[in-house]
């Protein structure tokens, strides 16, 4: 079994934690524990045994993540570790080497790279950027003939676009019709700029299975906590997969995340990310009005810009050496399978991000590209 290095993820891990201005986060600024919990119930953590627990997840948490999918209830969720284990067991449990999926991209290259790895016929679709990143349907009904799966993300990344009630059409008509699975990952959802909270594929389609974790717009990162919701078929196969991968997630995550998804504890922290990423949207809307070979497309969503540059320097070059004359770190297009683009983190403190994007400038000058 050949795996190809996941470049984002590589690349994060080697340096994120060595520069000044690491911009190459999607999520929301972390919550600490005493903004989630009350008090009284963070202390009472102290006297907790340190046991397995529930490892398919707690009851009051997989009924407080179903709370967020109207018409699930607990016996669709499956809690794992991150969206990453949600999104692998989902995969194994469902598509088998040699099956066809379809990956639409840019995006996340967890699919990509490990569908690939594990036998699958991966082939990708890509998305529309004239369109606001959005699907070709016929483009989609082209290539979804014998397709066991298809991938997508929404609200997307790196591109932070919210798919269109026309692309989300096209999506469930066509796996409606092909009988495919439509494999959602919606962990930027709650984490809207402008507009209202996006829509849960979950309940459009029978065969639709969502993935998400509490990473990104809820704050909470360090709690390495996600979740499948689906069918209970889904729930089960996957539950046996997590069997051999992880065995289940942390009994103290699972008790700060139930504390994180009760609904106006949820709506809380949500609107905390909302506010956040809304000033930083528009600091970044600041910046590319006063460039002159920089442009962007608004993220309706997520802690994350996707900004277009027109000069000739490989997105990866541009991400090392920013990293290395100015302790800068974005993310290089180039690992989300798209070129002369940079993905730069709005989720992060906004003195944070005006400085970032001031190093960014003054990079920029020196080398002539301004």
């Amino acid at each position: 079994m050949q795996f190809d290095t996941f470049l984002m993820e590589r690349n994060q891990t080697l340096f994120e934690n060595g520069v000044e201005i690491n911009l190459t986060e999607s999520g929301v600024h972390p919550c600490t524990i005493e903004e989630i919990m009350p008090a009284d119930a963070a202390q009472a953590l102290l006297q907790l045994p340190l046991g397995y627990g529930w490892t398919d997840g707690r009851p009051d948490l997989r009924s407080a993540i179903a709370g967020w999918y109207p018409g699930a209830s607990a016996s669709n969720v499956l809690v794992t570790n991150g969206s990453s284990e949600a999104t692998m067991i989902a995969l194994m449990a469902m598509v088998d080497p040699g099956d066809k999926v379809l990956f639409a991209v840019p995006n996340f290259m967890q699919v990509d790279g490990l569908g690939r790895a594990l036998g699958m016929d991966v082939q990708r679709l890509s998305l529309m950027p004239d369109q606001g990143w959005q699907i070709d349907p016929d483009a989609l009904a082209k290539a979804a003939s014998d397709m066991k799966l298809i991938a997508v993300t929404n609200p997307g990344n790196p591109t932070g676009a919210v798919l269109s009630p026309r692309s989300r059409e096209a999506l469930l008509e066509v796996a409606g019709r092909t009988g495919a699975w439509l494999l959602v990952d919606e962990i930027y959802r709650g984490g809207e700029i402008d507009g209202a909270e996006t829509e849960t594929f979950y309940g459009r389609y029978a065969r639709v299975i969502v993935t998400s974790s509490l990473s990104k717009s809820f704050a909470c990162p360090g709690l390495r906590l996600g979740w499948i919701v689906g069918p209970e078929e889904v729930v089960g196969e996957a539950a046996k997969r997590q069997d051999y991968t992880t065995i289940g997630s942390g009994i103290l995550s699972q008790i700060v995340g139930a504390a994180v998804m009760e609904p106006k504890n949820r709506e809380r922290i949500l609107a905390r990310g909302r506010a956040l990423l809304r000033e930083n949207a528009d600091i970044v809307e600041r910046w590319v009005g006063k460039q002159n070979r920089w442009s962007w497309q608004r993220p309706a969503a997520g802690g994350m810009a996707f900004l277009r540059y027109d000069f000739d320097m490989p997105s990866e070059a541009l991400s090392n050496e920013l990293r290395e004359e100015e302790s800068v770190f974005v993310v290089a297009g180039s690992w989300f399978g798209i070129e002369n683009h940079i993905r730069i983190g709005i989720g992060v403190k906004a003195e944070h991000l005006l400085e970032g994007l001031a190093r960014l400038d003054r990079f920029l000058v020196r080398r002539g590209l301004a």
